[in-house]
């Protein structure tokens, strides 16, 4: 079993397809965290949340497109990946693990970003079953150790 903290957050902000500021439009993105606590204590959300305000402010109300670490391309890809690997070296500070992140520009379109089998979302039981076929596929595969 894997236990782990299910935190939504927002932000505003802008971004273009293309790069080009007249084609610029703004979201309120929704951002999830799948937090996993590694410090055998309570998740200290006060500290969590100052945190993540403090991330997610430096780009409240911008043209993500301008910003350096996206290079022109502020897409959901990027921003989620960008994000992602951000968040992952913050939360190491409060001892918790960022095992996945959801983002979205508009509720019917979710970019999902981790390093390992994606954590069930909509159907369990065929999370399970995807999650049980790698397993026996994993089996078959010979030892690659020497």
């Amino acid at each position: 079993m894997i236990d782990y903290y299910k935190c939504q957050y927002h932000f505003n902000a802008s971004h273009s397809f293309d790069g080009n500021k007249e084609q610029a439009h703004s979201h309120t993105f929704t951002m999830i965290l799948y937090i996993r606590n590694l410090s055998g204590r309570d998740m200290d959300f006060k500290r969590l949340d100052r945190m993540i305000e403090i991330f997610l402010g430096r780009y409240e109300g911008l043209y993500l497109n301008e910003l350096s670490c996206f290079v022109g391309n502020a897409s959901i890809e990027a921003i989620g990946d960008y994000f992602y690997e951000q968040l992952k070296i913050k939360l190491s500070e409060l001892n918790a693990e960022l095992m996945q992140l959801d983002i979205g520009d508009t509720p019917l379109g979710v970019y999902q970003v981790c390093d390992r089998i994606l954590l069930p979302t909509v159907n369990e039981k065929r999370s399970r079953e995807n999650l049980e076929a790698i397993l026996f596929y994993k089996k078959q595969m010979p030892d690659q150790k020497k």
